[in-house]
């Protein structure tokens, strides 16, 4: 015989076990504001900073085959 809380556990229909919508509302708006603050680095900007502290040679390579029109 089973008890009476395994029930409760596995009737999903059950609105102590299932969450409520705006539990689910918070949680997602909470993954997009991490995802966000996590993720929105500016590539462009750090890879400007990149170069000119680096000043890398396969940067100025690109450079003289851009301007030269050379083909890749």
């Amino acid at each position: 015989m089973s008890c009476p809380e395994s029930r409760r556990v596995l009737n999903l229909v059950n609105p102590e076990v299932v969450m409520r919508l705006s539990q689910r509302l918070f949680l997602a708006l909470l993954i997009v504001f991490v995802d966000t603050a996590a993720f929105a680095v500016p590539l462009a900007a750090l890879l400007l900073a990149y170069v000119l502290l680096a000043r890398p040679v396969w940067f100025r390579d690109w450079v003289d085959r851009l301007y030269r029109g050379d083909p890749r």
